[in-house]
Order: C-alpha cells, then sequence, then structure tokens
C-alpha cells in the first residue's frame, strides 16, 4: 500500500478535514495532503437536474443527496446505491494497492440520464488543515482526453468520457461537524475549476483519477490488484484480516489513520498479527532490519519519522518480542544472526541506564514521566505520568531478557553470565514489588494499585513473568473488559473519564483514562486461554468486536462504547488477529 487514501461519511459529505475523496501521501513522514476533496455529480434527468452529493454548512445541509441513497455495502469494494426518478445509480470505488490511482464506476439501472454531470473540488492542502479561499495557482491540461490538474509539483489527473466546461469558482463555508466536535479546524472554502459533462452516458461508464505517474486501467483490473494484495483468510476473521493490509505502506506499518505515520512501537506489537499470521515474512525481515539499524545509544527511535526521539521505556523491548515471534514463526536463523548484535545492545543500554530509565535492582525504574504507552499529554499536562517501576515495561524486560537467551542457544552464541542470572532475579523481584495479595500494582516504587490493563502482560507474553492469570483476573472482570477491549481505567477509579469528547485536553484527560482500547484483548484473551479458560465463551463474549470490519483506536469507556480515535488503528487489528489464529482457532 501507498500509504494515500480516499475516505469520507456514507452519503460523501466530509465531516472532518481529514475526509477526500483522494489524500495522497507526501514523502518519507507519512504527511498527507487532501488534493481532491469532492467529485461530486449531478443528473439531468427528464430536463429536471438532481445532485446525489451532500455537504454540511453553518445552517444548512445542501444538497441533500443522501435522501437518494437507498443503501451502501462497506466490503472490500465500497458499493453505494440511489434512487432517483426511477433511476437506479450504483457507484463503487477501488484504490490500486500500489499506485495512487483511484476508479469510481457507476451503473445505471433503468431509465439513463441525458447528462452526467461531474464536479472536482481541490483542496490542495495538508490533512491536518482546513483553508479558505485564496491565490491558487492551478493549471488545467487536455491530454488526449486525460485532464491534469497541476499546482507546482502537485497534480491531479482525471480520465472520464465526455468534455471539460471550465468555470473558475470558488465553493465556500463547508463545515465538518467531527471537526468542530474536536474544537480543531472545521470550515473551508474549495476551488472549483469547472466540470467534466457526459451527455447520454452508457450504463456503465468509469472515472479513473492518478496523482501518480500512468493512469489507472479498467475498474475490475484495479479491483483484481486490490484483492490479490489483501490477505487471505477462510476464518470467520475474514473481514478483519482482510482489511489488515492497509496499514502496510512500503516497508513500514502505518499506526493507524487518519493522523499516525509508523511507530515503533505499534510496529513490533502489530507484527505478529498483521504480517507474521498472514505470512509476509520477507516483509517482517525488511521492517526488523531496517529497525535495527535506527537503534540510537541502545535505544528505538518511537517513530520511523523522528529517529532522534527515543523517550519511549518499552518500544525497544516490544522489538525483542517481535524478533522472537518472527523466529518462531519462520525459523529463520540467519535472520536473527544478523539482528541479534542490536538485541544486545538495547539489552546493554537498559542494564547501563540513560536519562529516560535505569535499572533499581533488576528492574527497569521509568525516571521520566509520559514514556510508556499511557502517554497522553497536553501542552505541559501529562495525564499519566508513571513513574517508578511500570509493571508492563518490566514483564516486557523480563520477556527480553529470556528471549535474548533462548535465540543465543538457537545461535550456539555464549550469553553473557551476569545476563544471564539477571532472568530469575527479576522474576523474584517482580513478585517481591508487584504483587499484594490477589492484585498486581500498575507502578511499583511508588506504589500505586490503580486498576489498570498493563499487568495483564505479565501472563501473556511468551516468556510470562508470572503465571496463574484467573487468579488475579476479577477486577479485570468487574473493572476494565467490555466486549469491545478493556477500559485503560477502572470505572470506579476518580481519575475515570467515560467518553473520549470535547476538546485536545478533556480527549487526553480520557485517553488512557478510562477509553476501552481493543488492542487490550489480545493480551487478555492470551493470558485467559493460558490459564485455562473457556475458548468458546472467549469467542462469544468478543463477538461484537470481532464482528467489526472497521476497529478503531479506542472506544468509549461508558456504554454504548462509541468508537472514537483513529477509525482503524494497526494494532488493534494486529493483536485480535493474532490472539484468534494463536489462541482461540485451535477450537
Amino acid at each position: 500500500m501507498s500509504g494515500s487514501y480516499s475516505s469520507s461519511s456514507s452519503s460523501f459529505a466530509n465531516l472532518r478535514t481529514y475526509h477526500g475523496l483522494f489524500v495522497k501521501r507526501i514523502g518519507d513522514k507519512y504527511e498527507r495532503f487532501v488534493i481532491l476533496s469532492k467529485l461530486f455529480e449531478e443528473l439531468v434527468v427528464k430536463g429536471n437536474t438532481f445532485n446525489i452529493d451532500t455537504n454540511y454548512y453553518k445552517d444548512a445541509i445542501y444538497p441533500e443527496g443522501y435522501r437518494t441513497l437507498s443503501g451502501f455495502e462497506l466490503g472490500y469494494i465500497p458499493t453505494f446505491h440511489f434512487k432517483v426518478e426511477g433511476l437506479s445509480i450504483t457507484k463503487s470505488l477501488v484504490m490500486d494497492p500500489e499506485n495512487d490511482w483511484l476508479v469510481i464506476k457507476y451503473d445505471f439501472d433503468g431509465q439513463r440520464p441525458s447528462s452526467f454531470l461531474l464536479h472536482p473540488l481541490f483542496a490542495l492542502r495538508s490533512y491536518h488543515l482546513a483553508m479558505r479561499r485564496r491565490d491558487l495557482n492551478l493549471s488545467i491540461n487536455n491530454l488526449d482526453g486525460v485532464y491534469e490538474f497541476r499546482s507546482g509539483d502537485t497534480f491531479l489527473k482525471i480520465r472520464a468520457d465526455g468534455s471539460f466546461v471550465p468555470d473558475d469558482s470558488w465553493y465556500y463555508n463547508f463545515q465538518y461537524p467531527l471537526d468542530m466536535k474536536r474544537g480543531s479546524n472545521y470550515e473551508e472554502d474549495l476551488y472549483h475549476p469547472g466540470y467534466l459533462k457526459i451527455d447520454n452516458p452508457s450504463a456503465s461508464l468509469e472515472v479513473k483519477i492518478s496523482c501518480s505517474e500512468g493512469m489507472p486501467e479498467d475498474f475490475n483490473m484495479v479491483k483484481d490488484r486490490m484483492m490479490m494484495a489483501q490477505s487471505a483468510s477462510n476464518s470467520e476473521l475474514k473481514p478483519i484480516v482482510g482489511n489488515s493490509t492497509v496499514f502496510l505502506a512500503n516497508d513500514d506499518v502505518i499506526a493507524g489513520f487518519y493522523w499516525f505515520g509508523p511507530w515503533t512501537r505499534d510496529t513490533m506489537i502489530s507484527m505478529p498479527g498483521l504480517i507474521l499470521v498472514t505470512k509476509r515474512f520477507k516483509l517482517a525481515r525488511k521492517i526488523l532490519w531496517k529497525y535495527a539499524q535506527m537503534i540510537k545509544d541502545g535505544m528505538m527511535p518511537v517513530t520511523v519519522t523522528e529517529p532522534a526521539n527515543i523517550s519511549s521505556a518499552d518500544s525497544s523491548l516490544w522489538f525483542i518480542y517481535a524478533l522472537y515471534k518472527y523466529y518462531k514463526y519462520t525459523g529463520d536463523i540467519n535472520t536473527v544472526k544478523r539482528i541479534y548484535p542490536a538485541v544486545m545492545k538495547i539489552i546493554k543500554s537498559y542494564i547501563k541506564g540513560n536519562e529516560l530509565i535505569e535499572l533499581d535492582g533488576c528492574l527497569v525504574k521509568a525516571k521520566k514521566p509520559g514514556i510508556t504507552w499511557m502517554d497522553a499529554r497536553t501542552g505541559d499536562t501529562i495525564f499519566t505520568a508513571r513513574v517508578g517501576l511500570p509493571v508492563e515495561v518490566n514483564a516486557l524486560w523480563y520477556n527480553a531478557l529470556a528471549s535474548a537467551e533462548y535465540l543465543s542457544r538457537e545461535l550456539n552464541l555464549k550469553f553473557p553470565k551476569d545476563v544471564n542470572q539477571m532472568i530469575p532475579a527479576i522474576k523474584e523481584e517482580f513478585k517481591e514489588r508487584f504483587v499484594t495479595n490477589d492484585q498486581v500494582l500498575d507502578i511499583a516504587g511508588p506504589d500505586d494499585s490503580s486498576i489498570r490493563p498493563n499487568f495483564l502482560l505479565s501472563f501473556s507474553l511468551p516468556f510470562p513473568v508470572m503465571d496463574n492469570f484467573s487468579r488475579y483476573s476479577m477486577a479485570v472482570k468487574t473493572k476494565l473488559l467490555t466486549h469491545y477491549g478493556l477500559r485503560s481505567l477502572s470505572s470506579d477509579d476518580p481519575k475515570y473519564v467515560g467518553k473520549y469528547e470535547g476538546d485536545q485536553y478533556h480527549r487526553d484527560m480520557a485517553y488512557h483514562n478510562g477509553s476501552v482500547w481493543p488492542w487490550l484483548v489480545g493480551p487478555y484473551i492470551t493470558a485467559s486461554v493460558r490459564s485455562g479458560a473457556s475458548r468458546d465463551e472467549l469467542l462469544a463474549y468478543f463477538k461484537p468486536l470481532l464482528s467489526l470490519r472497521m476497529i478503531p483506536e479506542i472506544f468509549d469507556g461508558d456504554e454504548p462504547h462509541e468508537p472514537r480515535g483513529c477509525i482503524m488503528q494497526a494494532w488493534s487489528y494486529g493483536e485480535i488477529i493474532r490472539a484468534y489464529f494463536e489462541d482461540l482457532a485451535s477450537v
């Protein structure tokens, strides 16, 4: 996948700045550019003009094309059905998996329109912004029936039967209601260079759009290419597995749509489900080797796009986890041998310590706030500081040393004696510092007994630092567990925030203080199955989540658990797929 996308609402009313018919990835930092905001349609039937488009304005919805929408399917090929004056129209869209190409197909059933008008509306901006009317140097060229719209190095080409009628005008005051609720940019003007007029259209016509070299082939050929790029699965998880390929862009994993690029932690957590289960082993090798070369002072960067930023207490440990999982899936000892020195660099850096972390006995201490995965902050406010000994970081630390020792034996290498002696010591210290009666602390030193899901990793990793999850699971089941994932904080905690809404500050306050995270279903399932839980009961309980095609980043902690954050999140897919095939599919 290229990292570009096409996204809107079911009525084609754009609800946020991140929506657009063609949003192109620009450069290696995964910035995206809304080139074509819309391509709205007008039909002339029996001398009357009808519009199947919809837009939000300050005091109105216009036109009201949503009233003509009779149904839609958001499968692999998004398809929409409209009825206008006895005319049935089916609109289908498909993007090429490798090139920046989009094909829209219109099928007319019954009486056809006498004219079909296609109006492109250009934004030409970062997807974070909303623009008002401005000087826009957009040239229009007819290249053998392909209309090219170019502004500097940015261009978009459209091929469709018909003639282009220039207009050079602006459409004003589009509003994006979801961004208005978020307290961000929500009103903009769009440029209308003209429209394509197709007289007496055929029963089926295609509009081909390109933001790269070349033009797409016909709809069915692009559809076949897209379907071949999907990860195949014959299980009940087929829609989730098939959709998971959208995160694989070049040699990276995009953490989430719309606004994330490749993050180390997300990539390594996602890799088993997204890449190893689906047998994309060549891609896994490329990613592991790429990240191995990005280590700085023994630490992994937080993101690929900011290689100097290493402010994470756990990303490097997730890398070791991913390498171990790669070896267990592939048996590829040569790749492990090539990357093993990077593993030892990481371990030595944790033992030595740095400005972020240091050892407290044999356990890892976070010296700065906001360096675990629960890292939400707005300005100078850090909502989950988690300074001290974070439980999941130390579960990962134990797993990292045990994984490295295992891999050293597979490579016939001598594992450092002093490091080897730390493995049982960590296990002993972990129980002394974290376990109190039937509870596992979230943070030790200073102790924090908040009921959070982080201790699940103590039971779910390949080398678990603890066993018998059932002894400690009651608080999870009664305070955290939902059909869509696990709350990030107990619902009766004073800091709990049940709805992820409002401006940036209030959303960040809820992010790790109550929001439900689907990715945590993976560790929960693994830990539960290991302690004897019923696979059938787990499948039945999480059926509402497993039945979704698009799995978001988070849900509200409060019922009815509205989806929030990114509309699709890589580790949500990755951990669900991994846990299903590793722990549940053997039923």
